[in-house]
């Protein structure tokens, strides 16, 4: 498990929660990520909402099964990033951001505390760049209402400059495969 994820992950839950953009470049060191951050969420009694691609599931699954028992597995919620970010069809952030909100409503409810994950994967992400930053200010409200812990993870080297630097103003923390830092916004 990696223990600097850890430390943010600790640090965020003594504050009000937090956003984190993890700007992903080796595959491997993200998959392992993934399980530290599902794994930490689980352990410590929280509802985990893992949004990913089918092929990186299985190969986290698979971990993750190794790290839980079956009370901890019971609390992690998987979602297909494709399914979850197109559920009308296409990318409109009215509808994802409600979309996340219904998925998250009964782990609030419960009074758990809730950690999300999402792999942000897109086509012609050009055509997307104002409509991902208006649903990240909606995901980034969200989580200072809710004391949500929330990781937001886009491949580094399919990302255009732009966006990267849209997604700065709407996160806390800045992630890579080995490091973090905290964002003054």
């Amino acid at each position: 498990m990696n223990e600097w994820l850890i430390d943010i992950i600790d640090d965020l839950k003594r504050s009000n929660g937090g956003h984190i953009l993890y700007q992903f470049d080796e595959r491997d060191c993200y998959l392992q990520n993934a399980v530290s951050y599902i794994s930490a969420g689980a352990k410590s009694g929280g509802q985990v909402l893992f949004v990913e691609n089918d092929r990186n599931f299985l190969l986290i699954d698979k971990e993750i099964r190794k790290q839980l028992n079956s009370k901890e597995l019971e609390r992690v919620h998987f979602a297909n990033n494709y399914d979850f970010y197109y559920s009308n069809g296409d990318f409109n952030p009215e509808t994802v951001f409600n979309f996340f909100l219904n998925n998250i409503q009964p782990y609030l409810e419960s009074g758990a505390k809730v950690f999300t994950w999402g792999l942000v994967e897109w086509g012609n992400v050009k055509d997307y760049i104002p409509l991902v930053e208006e649903y990240e200010k909606k995901v980034d409200e969200a989580i200072s209402e809710h004391g949500l812990i929330s990781l937001c993870a886009y491949d580094n080297s399919s990302t255009p400059l732009e966006l990267k630097n849209n997604l700065m103003r709407c996160h806390d923390v800045l992630m890579t495969d080995k490091e973090y830092k905290f964002l003054q916004n």
